[in-house]
């Protein structure tokens, strides 16, 4: 589904408002589009940080209001910090007299892929999700007539399921995250500031949860004293179990497939999906791999209306599991809520890093949020 995730957030103005502005822990480093360092900021009041898995993450900075910050914190120009593997493109700076502060906010540098379309016929049969979506990529922003400077195909990892599908005029960006929901991969764009290079790389997170053997075990919990400040959300208002997939044709001699994430479902528990797929072409298919390509259409579609289900929470990065190196955004974890009579496994969509007093918060998302806004389009 779209994960543009609901904030649990206590009043954020009022908590940056009253950090102040002191040396912190992580340096905030500026580079120009072509990557070469403009400077740094290790002096600022709070830094939110928010790391996603199936989309785009965000950044917001808040530092001291002089004309050495109003040059690095430019429209454009590129942050990361210490330990980072992501890097954020700045699309906004407000400057305040009264409070004496500029804020700089943006989006991690996959963003960057909604500049590109896909502006061709791609037929994909029999390959890896992983796969489907760097080709993607690499015929819409690289080996294109108009490429996105410096990007580049980072490192394959042969993962995700194999699939058939066919795609055309669509926004790239958009069409990555509908791949990512669907094949539960993560994707980003790394900045390698000693080559000079973006690279483009899909990722899969760990399975740390309780039901598995081959890695270490993670489980947030009272009892561990790693979950605080809990907000449980569950929905089920916009989920489908089918997607009638509607092909070529007309009338009675229309083609129709269907698509299911629950074949036991019947009564009022079948909830149906109707997708008009009539811009997949035959040509250059068989009608096997055409048909599989508007089962996957349906499968992409009903990946955006599943039941919701999430929790977030408040934990220290450093409380019985260390984050990044214990678990990290995309692993599998379990998230037993005792007191709600909750225990889940649940893949961290989400973790938003806040720097401020000094010190790290963390707020991790486990699930998929509720999205701001069900798309009914067919993009």
């Amino acid at each position: 589904m779209l994960c543009n995730a609901i904030r649990k957030r206590e009043d954020m103005t009022q908590q940056v408002q009253s950090a102040p502005l002191i040396r912190q822990q992580n340096i905030v480093k500026v580079y120009d589009i072509d990557l070469m360092r403009q400077g740094v900021i290790d002096v600022y009041r709070s830094l939110i940080w928010t790391r996603k898995y199936k989309e785009a993450g965000t950044v917001e900075l808040h530092a001291a209001l002089n004309s050495r910050n109003l040059a690095l914190l430019q429209e454009g120009h590129i942050v990361t910090m210490t330990g980072s593997v992501e890097s954020a493109i700045i699309e906004g700076i407000a400057a305040d007299d009264y409070s004496n502060e500029i804020t700089a906010t943006g989006h991690m540098l996959s963003s960057g892929l909604s500049r590109r379309g896909i502006k061709t016929i791609v037929n994909v049969s029999n390959e890896t999700f992983e796969d489907v979506m760097r080709k993607l990529v690499d015929v819409s922003a690289i080996n294109s007539q108009k490429p996105l400077p410096r990007l580049a195909l980072g490192e394959r990892k042969g993962i995700g399921e194999k699939v058939t599908l066919q795609v055309s005029y669509k926004d790239l960006y958009t069409y990555l995250m509908k791949l990512s929901a669907c094949s539960n991969l993560g994707f980003l764009i790394r900045g390698d500031y000693k080559t000079k290079q973006f690279y483009f790389e899909v990722y899969e997170g760990k399975d740390h949860s309780v039901n598995q053997t081959g890695n270490k075990r993670v489980i947030f919990s009272e009892v561990y004293r790693n979950i605080n400040k809990a907000t449980y959300t569950s929905n089920s208002q916009n989920y489908k179990t089918h997607a009638i997939v509607f092909g070529d044709g007309e009338g009675a001699v229309r083609t129709v497939m269907e698509a299911t994430i629950d074949s036991t479902a019947t009564g009022w528990e079948r909830r149906e999906l109707m997708v008009d797929a009539r811009d997949i072409q035959r040509d250059n298919l068989t009608t096997a791999q055409y048909q599989s390509a508007l089962i996957q259409r349906g499968n992409e579609k009903l990946a955006e209306y599943g039941i919701v289900e999430c929790l977030e929470a408040v934990t220290l990065p450093n409380v019985n599991f260390t984050y990044k190196t214990d678990y990290d955004l995309g692993d599998i974890v379990t998230v037993n809520k005792k007191a709600w009579g909750i225990k889940m496994d649940k893949r961290i969509t989400e973790v938003q890093e806040i720097y401020e007093n000094g010190g790290l918060s963390v707020v991790p998302t486990f699930g998929d949020p509720l999205p701001d806004i069900v798309d009914l389009s067919n993009n």
